[in-house]
């Protein structure tokens, strides 16, 4: 079914109201190639929320591991918990 509606920064609003069984779908949006801008989003574009947390995640996947001899010792409830997943993984 094709229903018009209207984006207003990140929103669709129906044109008609429409009562959805779910509260979440996909949907697939038709937009014109003259509403389309060509320029690549550039992190001065993006909001500073998203920039922050952006820089938070890449210091995080960035950051380098600690050595064996600084790790604690392995305990029997990481033991028990890993012989679980083993046992999940052969079923």
């Amino acid at each position: 079914m094709q229903v018009e509606a209207i984006y207003d920064h990140g929103r669709l609003s129906f044109v008609s109201p429409v009562k959805l069984r779910h509260q979440r779908l996909l949907v697939v949006v038709e937009i014109p190639e003259s509403e389309i801008d060509d320029q690549p989003v550039v992190e001065e574009q993006l909001d500073p929320e998203v920039t922050a947390l952006v820089a938070r995640l890449d210091a995080i996947r960035n950051a380098p591991l600690p050595p064996d001899a600084d790790l604690p010792p392995v305990t029997p409830k990481q033991i028990e918990r890993y012989e679980a997943f083993l046992l999940r993984e052969d079923r």
